[in-house]
């Protein structure tokens, strides 16, 4: 089976620079923004992940995609590009580009969607941390409402299940800023080990996680009390996280050792380890759960793993520097941004 999936035909190039660092293009000016569909939500029907997706087209998005987030409702996604500083807006019923959202606050690093839909919050900083701001944008108009002020070098964010609070990783900081969606204010400030990268909410939302980057652990915490949870060891250098569709899983790459640790959330304990290609930086499960994906940027693949055995199934190159990977919420598709040649790369990851 490995020689099927090994014998795919793109060649790639490798970068020597570390997509962390957020090394910025000078941005031109990017066109102006056109509306993105209707942001509701609908439940869907979940298709079967299969173990080897097939890669259909590569979409040119701009010069520096660093991030993909499909929205709630499944029909389009937001796009970070630090290189032209806007959130391209990626119809996926076409697979085009139907309009760029300036980001005059600075480069967008990381987005994430309330739990409706309606707002998307888009997390900026500049290469010299002079400007640290997370940047609300309404996804109806795809205009800026509000721009809220936070700590030093903002990774990626998530609300809690109800949406009213937003939970801002502050990388520099060692901490988590936690920000009331309907005032824009900063309610309070959770110390972490350094330097958290992510944060993700259980199933129920009553415990968080963060992935500290430069401590090698997975920290969780209380969500009500704020109180210190479980400290887990994991590899070296964790940076993205994801919780499985039924809550009993939680999944981080190990950017420094190659690897993606599965931890039990019931026990908080790391229950199987996976050696992955260079440097993985973002994972995120099928909406079924049978499979999980991870985009490792050196190595320019996207690994796809099985869930329940850790076997790995697929090691399908992408692009140049595949950064990070997003599922549409029925399961069909996934879209990994390819930071060094500007691309989206489409995968069929269910069965026709």
């Amino acid at each position: 089976m490995l020689a099927v999936f090994l014998a795919v035909t793109w060649v790639l190039t490798s970068r020597g620079d570390d997509p962390r660092d957020g090394a910025t293009a000078a941005a031109s000016t990017p066109p102006s923004s056109s509306a993105a569909p209707s942001p509701t939500p609908t439940a869907p029907v979940v298709s079967p992940s299969v173990p080897i997706p097939a890669a259909g087209a590569a979409i040119d998005v701009g010069s520096a995609p660093g991030y993909v987030q499909v929205a709630p409702n499944g029909r389009y996604a937001y796009i970070a590009d630090r290189g032209e500083q806007v959130v391209t807006v990626l119809d996926t019923t076409l697979d085009e580009v139907t309009g760029k959202i300036p980001i005059e606050a600075g480069p967008p690093r990381f987005v994430t969607f309330s739990p409706d839909g309606r707002t998307a919050y888009v997390t900026v900083y500049t290469d010299d941390r002079t400007v640290n701001e997370v940047v609300v944008l309404d996804t109806a108009t795809n205009r800026v409402r509000t721009t809220v002020p936070v700590g030093k070098r903002p990774f990626a964010p998530a609300t809690t299940l109800d949406g009213r609070l937003l939970y801002v990783p502050i990388h520099d900081e060692g901490r988590v800023d936690v920000i009331d969606t309907a005032t824009g204010e900063v309610v309070d400030r959770l110390t972490t080990p350094p330097n958290p990268h992510w944060v993700v909410f259980s199933r129920d939302g009553g415990t968080f996680y963060t992935a500290d980057h430069e401590s090698g652990v997975v920290t969780a915490f209380d969500t009500a009390s704020h109180d210190l949870l479980a400290t887990i060891p994991v590899g070296v250098s964790p940076h993205s996280l994801a919780l499985s569709p039924d809550g009993s899983q939680l999944s981080v790459v190990n950017y420094d050792s190659n690897t993606l640790s599965m931890i039990d959330t019931a026990t908080h304990t790391v229950v199987r380890t996976v050696d992955l290609g260079l440097n993985p930086q973002d994972v995120t499960y099928a909406p079924d759960g049978v499979h999980l994906y991870t985009a490792d940027v050196e190595a320019g693949l996207v690994e796809v793993v099985e869930t329940a055995t850790g076997r790995v199934t697929a090691r399908i190159p992408t692009g140049d520097s595949p950064s990070s990977v997003s599922v549409t919420p029925d399961g069909r598709r996934a879209y990994v941004t390819n930071l060094g040649d500007g691309t989206v790369r489409v995968l069929d990851t269910a069965a026709l």
